[in-house]
């Protein structure tokens, strides 16, 4: 599922106040009619503001939540500054008056009215988002601009990434370019590989991957697990892709990270589009042969010839290529063993998963990371979540902390409501000395599972290991 267009399918309110007078007036903006019943239902008592809190439409919004969604002004001006109703309050869903109001360009009036009265546009109201993401999300430009005007955080992080990632994602050109006026990082990660350029080539926005390449974004690949933008396009066939890539740098001669490549792409992939199968089989492929590919490589793999035209230019030869031509390319690839050969790629799911678990028993990490990783791709459309935590715990024995955080996360957004998931992103977190952020899931997990010992011990190290790094004093037993 496309976690951006998660946030793009709510509507500014989806509530009914079918049989809830109150709530009706406040949805259909009739202020003198709402003051009226106000003041019946609180019976004298001269408690308004927490009868009129009280009240809730049936998905448990509150009538400001109602009136700011509808665009009613007025009605807002009254809670706001008669009553003093909190402007941040969120609803059950968790939403804001704020985050339900930008989803309209109609709202315009009332959105500048909640920002200039205090509403935070930075609250997160769902996974990290908050009103900017929501409004990039739905390409709205009027309510973007409006909310950057009055100071909302332009590079603000969420589950899905900065609102320029949001924006890539989305294929929204027109909202991308006020966020890269507004000075947003387009090479800022999260996930410890994604950036804006990495989003806009897996929504294949060749129009996103210009803007972003003429603000600078970064075309090469540096260091270690790193998303390199040529080997996806050759994975991927974005023909279109390779000139402007190429032009701004792209170096065809850098092959691609095999660990990377073959255990976190498909992590990746399932996160932001689901794997097809053609991609599916290459990442298979990539892993089993153990080594690094060119993007040429790649390309002929998958046979793709007008690929390998574009990129034979620019590559320098392959010395174990003895015909160094499009043909000769071809040929050469046909010769490299194919997934079908490797006995892992024909094991069943069940029999990938216990062998997996041999594997990890006997402490060979990298064995069972194999296993699981196929596992992961050959299971791609039914996503099991206990592969993403086995191997999170593989990397965290293999010391790599940044691969443990990525199956982590992937881990908590299949299954959002497993303490496991949110134990493993907080040994994660721990591994890669993010205090604040471990504190975060270990807390998570234990209102998902108060009971839980183990939780509540981790929670109590990533407090006391936070304040001995901020040098405040320990935390108690």
């Amino acid at each position: 599922m496309r976690r951006g267009s998660e946030m793009n399918r709510r509507p500014a309110y989806i509530g009914t106040c079918k049989g809830n007078d109150r709530c009706n007036a406040a949805a259909d903006g009739n202020l003198r009619v709402f003051k009226r019943i106000a003041s019946a239902l609180d019976g004298g008592k001269g408690r308004i503001r927490e009868a009129v809190e009280a009240v809730r439409d049936e998905l448990g919004d509150g009538v400001l939540h109602v009136a700011a969604a509808l665009g009613r002004t007025r009605v807002c001006a009254y809670l706001v500054e008669e009553l003093h109703m909190d402007i941040n309050a969120a609803a059950v869903s968790g939403q804001t008056p704020l985050s339900y109001a930008v989803c309209s360009d109609d709202n315009v009036e009332v959105v500048r009215y909640l920002l200039d009265h205090d509403a935070d546009p930075d609250k997160p109201v769902y996974h990290g988002c908050n009103s900017l993401h929501i409004a990039v999300a739905k390409g709205l430009c009027v309510m973007v601009e409006l909310l950057l005007s009055k100071g909302a955080d332009v590079n603000s992080m969420s589950y899905c990434g900065t609102p320029l990632n949001v924006a890539a994602m989305e294929n929204q050109g027109a909202v991308m370019k006020i966020l890269l006026d507004y000075n947003a990082d387009c090479n800022k990660e999260y996930s410890t590989i994604f950036t804006p350029l990495s989003t806009a080539l897996c929504a294949r926005s060749l129009s996103c991957v210009k803007l972003l390449i003429k603000a600078g974004a970064d075309v090469t690949t540096k260091g270690t697990h790193k998303f390199s933008p040529l080997i996806f396009a050759a994975n991927e066939g974005l023909t279109d892709f390779y000139e402007c890539l190429l032009e701004a740098g792209a170096d065809p001669n850098v092959p691609d990270d095999e660990k990377f490549w073959a255990c976190d792409q498909p992590v990746s992939w399932i996160l932001w589009r689901g794997v097809n199968t053609r991609s599916l089989k290459l990442s298979i492929r990539c892993l089993l042969l153990k080594s690094g590919l060119l993007p040429i490589e790649i390309a002929a793999l998958e046979n793709r010839r007008k690929d390998v035209e574009i990129l034979l230019r620019v590559t320098a030869r392959i010395p174990s290529v003895p015909d160094w031509s499009v043909d000769g390319v071809l040929a050469y690839v046909k010769s490299i063993p194919t997934d079908e050969d490797d006995p892992v790629y024909k094991m069943n799911l069940a029999d990938l998963k216990l062998e997996g678990n041999k594997a990890f028993k006997k402490k060979d990490y990298y064995t069972a990371v194999k296993f699981y990783s196929v596992a992961i791709m050959k299971n791609a459309n039914s996503v099991d979540a206990t592969l993403f935590s086995n191997r999170s715990l593989c990397w965290i024995k293999m010391g790599e902390g940044n691969k443990a955080l990525i199956d982590a996360e992937a881990c908590r957004l299949f299954q959002p409501y497993w303490a496991k998931a949110c134990y493993r992103q907080g040994a994660a977190h721990m591994f890669l000395k993010d205090y604040e952020k471990a504190c975060g899931a270990f807390l998570d997990g234990l209102k998902l599972d108060p009971a839980n010992a183990e939780l509540e011990n981790e929670l109590r190290e990533s407090l006391n290991s936070l304040t001995i790094s901020r040098g405040t004093t320990k935390v108690s037993e």
